[in-house]
């Protein structure tokens, strides 16, 4: 991605392994920063080696929604987020991405405290939901005392995760 011009970071249940308690998960997913001009390349990067449906991808990146790439050797799927810039949240969360170096290469990974926010958030939309509490308690304990909590606070008040990031 970053070869390609464009910015990114690892959400999702990878990102757990990276700041709680490590866990298998079916995908991996990850939030892009894209402008439409650079479509081609990623598309052309991929191809290869992947389903990849350009116009799906040029529908998402229009509408600021998901589309997926599939390995052909091992159908594994990658579900990319288009991030909204418009929305100050997913702005303010993409602005505290973490550059780890894994394997000698670097890698844009969500912050543990904006992973737990989206967590608590995709929790309760979804109605409740055990693994995304466990992986919010296991990236609180593992990472206690070096959390931004007063940033915690804050937005969980905005965007309306109060009640179960206190319930934590």
């Amino acid at each position: 991605m970053d070869s390609l011009g464009i910015s990114y970071m690892v959400t999702g249940g990878s990102a757990v392994s990276f700041w709680g308690q490590v866990r298998t998960t079916a995908d991996i997913d990850i939030v892009i920063q894209i402008p439409p001009s650079r479509i081609p390349a990623l598309v052309a990067a991929l191809k290869d080696e992947a389903y990849i449906d350009e116009e799906e991808v040029k529908q998402a990146v229009s509408v600021k929604r998901m589309f997926n790439v599939i390995y052909n050797a091992t159908a594994f799927k990658v579900d990319f987020a288009v991030m909204d810039e418009a929305n100050p949240y997913a702005k303010e969360g993409f602005s505290r991405r973490k550059k780890l170096e894994i394997a000698g290469r670097p890698l844009w990974v969500i912050s543990p405290e904006d992973l737990v926010l989206s967590k608590l958030r995709w929790m309760q939309s979804a109605g409740g939901s055990e693994r995304q509490l466990q992986d919010c308690r296991s990236i609180t304990e593992l990472n206690k005392g070096t959390l931004d909590e007063k940033y915690m606070e804050e937005w969980a008040s905005r965007i309306g995760v109060e009640k179960e990031y206190r319930a934590l």
